[in-house]
């Protein structure tokens, strides 16, 4: 079993990894994922939404 300073250490990351990821995003998710115990990996999922005009044709990216 992993000493409480473990924890609090990969805790402390995992934090940090979250709030970097989630910076510049306004949708998505971020997905933690825990194998035995322990965290394996971190995955983020971003998703894209454009502004579609019918009158120029043009699509633009929405911040």
């Amino acid at each position: 079993m992993p000493s409480n300073q473990t924890t609090k250490t990969v805790t402390q990351e995992i934090l940090r990894v979250v709030q970097e990821l989630s910076s510049g995003t306004g949708f998505g998710s971020v997905e933690i994922t825990v194998h035995g115990g322990r965290v394996t990996f971190i995955e983020k999922r971003e998703r894209l939404r454009f502004n579609h005009t019918s009158v120029s044709g043009n699509i633009s990216k929405l911040s």
